[in-house]
């Protein structure tokens, strides 16, 4: 229904919920670029506009009439311009209820002015904190009048139209020509965009100040009995709050019926989700996910040069070599088939030689830190499709996030940092001490593991794997699946003998190493901690295998 005014004094009083013209208009922002559009559209018609110095200056650069808040407020702008906005003569006539009588009567008793749009961008603390600024800097660029004012606004959107966003600058331009101003619907959608706005701000400074502001020993409780060990964790807050930002839409998700997008943290810089695309098609949901998987296994093993063959966030193939070439060629010889359409990552620049190697498989992505320029050409012009990615930092995941129906889980991200990880740590159960290549080949079958999903079953020799048994429901077939891809996928040659063995968890019983050592294993590793250990332990023994047991498992759900 169309709204209908009547003037009190100066109060733009409404009678409905509905339209509502934009007369009086409060304009702060930091970022002054599309303001002509504003600017135009406030000349047209005459628009009343209030604003603060900078934003001032430009409007009245651009031919606006402009009333500087410290004339609205009867108080100058101070504290190097912490305050401008912070005025009763100011949140008043934010705030006002033009639909209360009583609201309507108290700013004409104050002689107030009710506003009709408040428009305001923020001060960039995100971009200060990317730039690498000092602590200092960065408070400064924490915003306080700008959020207080949205969110006013936006709390009052039955009388007051909020803009935070400057897509939107021409909506409101065209609205204040128009002399129309925006329905409720419009105002509620508009006050949920300034409300999403001001929650992402606000979460970036959290987890900011989480890392920024730790909790000092001075605070730390003296009864620990009565306190969560996790109470004001810096891993696991009591709130935990973080915000992510639109990049952009993709195709679609997991599969064609799925809406998906990818989202970047604002807080960092140079990952994945931020990678470059330096040749070939968009990128995928899928295509994310499995460059995601082998971009972090790769970065296991720095600082050798490793390269990974992943296919439904699994590797079929992970190697070392001493070249990017020779280790991504070991690598795809664990599984040619699989690694048909699959993602190749590398943790170093790719050579011409590595992209010789690539360039007869087909594969959809491959991401590395850098590409030698002859082999860039040679990738884009010999494999228009393939999606290039420069990743400009290794992985710094340090939480995983899992949602579920109701809510999520959080984990510290798995990383081969723990006790068991060291073979130096590690417990000879049974054999002789393996020999430096057999326990080389042990220590990468082990970190190996950490990228393949449970219940994870890995052989491997010169630093490479031969044969990985992954995602089954229990450890029997796992072990049967990586011998028979051992065996299978190399025109007949048994690799499995001789090879190393790993598990990501314990044996629950003695069949599953049976099954490795009947195929020749010279040696396994394994987390031990079943209460049939010594049953597996004795199945090594009796056959002489070497078995060491690490004490840390590395589970993949």
């Amino acid at each position: 229904m169309q709204q209908t005014h009547s003037q009190e004094s100066n109060a733009n009083v409404l009678i409905t919920t509905g339209e509502r013209s934009i007369r009086r208009v409060l304009v702060s922002v930091f970022h002054k670029e599309g303001l002509e559009i504003l600017a135009n559209a406030f000349i047209k018609v005459g628009t009343e506009v209030v604003s603060t110095g900078s934003t001032a200056s430009k409007l009245a650069e651009l031919g606006v009439n402009v009333t500087e808040v410290s004339t609205v407020t009867g108080f100058p702008e101070s504290l190097d311009g912490r305050v401008k906005t912070l005025d009763p003569h100011i949140h008043a006539g934010i705030l006002a209820d033009m639909n209360n009588a009583d609201h309507v009567k108290q700013l004409e008793n104050l002689n107030i002015k009710p506003f009709d749009a408040v428009v305001v961008n923020l001060y960039p603390f995100v971009d200060t904190v990317m730039s690498g600024a000092d602590n200092d800097a960065i408070i400064e660029k924490i915003d306080i009048g700008g959020p207080s004012m949205i969110r006013a606004a936006a709390k009052n959107h039955k009388s007051v139209a909020v803009i935070t966003d400057p897509k939107d600058y021409q909506l409101l331009a065209d609205r204040v020509s128009s002399g129309k101003g925006f329905s409720l619907e419009e105002r509620e959608y508009l006050a949920a965009k300034a409300f999403e706005h001001t929650a992402s701000y606000d979460a970036a400074i959290s987890q900011w100040t989480q890392k920024a502001c730790p909790k000092p020993e001075s605070l730390n409780a003296k009864d620990v009995e009565n306190e969560s060990k996790n109470a004001e964790s810096v891993l696991l807050p009591a709130e935990y709050t973080r915000t992510w930002h639109l990049e952009h839409e993709l195709r679609y998700g997991e599969n064609p019926h799925q809406q998906a997008g990818l989202y970047v943290d604002p807080l960092h810089n140079g990952g994945l989700a931020q990678a470059e695309l330096l040749g070939g098609k968009p990128m995928s949901y899928n295509n994310y996910v499995d460059a995601d998987a082998a971009w972090r296994a790769v970065w296991d093993f720095a600082p050798q040069i490793a390269v990974a063959v992943c296919k439904h966030n699994n590797p079929c193939g992970l190697a070392i070599g001493e070249t990017a070439a020779v280790a991504h060629k070991k690598a795809h010889a664990c599984d040619p088939v699989s690694a048909y359409g699959g993602v190749i990552a590398a943790n170093t620049t790719v050579t011409l030689e590595m992209a010789e190697s690539v360039r007869p498989i087909f594969t959809e992505v491959i991401v590395a830190p850098d590409y030698e320029p002859e082999a860039l050409e040679l990738l884009r012009t010999k494999k228009k499709n393939l999606r290039i990615l420069k990743v400009a930092t290794p992985p710094v995941l340090d939480l995983q996030v899992h949602p579920i129906d109701g809510g999520a889980l959080v984990q510290s991200a798995d990383k081969i940092d723990a006790f068991g990880d060291n073979p130096e740590n590690w417990t000879l159960v049974s054999g002789d001490p393996a020999d430096v290549d057999t326990l080389r080949d042990l220590q990468f079958a082990w970190r190996s593991l950490r990228c393949v999903k449970s219940n994870a079953i890995l052989l491997a020799h010169d630093n490479a794997t031969v044969g990985i048994g992954m995602g089954q429901v229990n450890r029997v077939d796992s072990c049967h699946l990586a011998v028979e891809r051992a065996n299978t996928l190399a025109d007949g040659v048994e690799r499995a003998k001789g090879a190393v063995a790993a598990s990501d968890a314990f044996f629950p019983f003695a069949d599953g190493p049976q099954i490795l050592i009947e195929a020749g294993v010279s040696a396994i590793v394994q987390p031990g901690g079943s209460i049939r250990d010594e049953e597996v332990f004795e199945a090594a023994r009796k056959a002489g295998v070497t078995m060491y047991v690490t004490g840390t498992r590395h589970f993949f759900h």
